[in-house]
């Protein structure tokens, strides 16, 4: 008998220890992007400037909420405003 199991954003988070959660900000070889959604235990990944989601496997993304990426200023803060803040 063939056993199926849930997959989808909860189960990524549990089994691949993650912070996965659509419309967070991730990064993959300089790119950065939106989680939009789960296709089984792989992340749909919209990245700036794309109309269509990516297929990534979770670990391969860097997650800007816990610090593994940072994203560049935006080009509309004026040069030394970071410094500012």
């Amino acid at each position: 008998m063939v056993e199926y199991f849930r997959v989808g954003l909860p189960y990524i988070r549990m089994r691949f220890k993650v912070p996965a959660r659509r419309g967070s900000r991730v990064e993959l070889n300089g790119r950065f992007g939106i989680i939009s959604g789960a296709s089984g235990e792989y992340l749909l990944v919209k990245f700036d400037g794309e109309t269509a989601a990516a297929v990534v496997h979770p670990i391969e993304l860097n997650y800007v909420e816990t610090g593994e990426a940072i994203e560049p200023l935006s080009p509309l803060i004026p040069e030394g405003a970071e410094r500012a803040l």
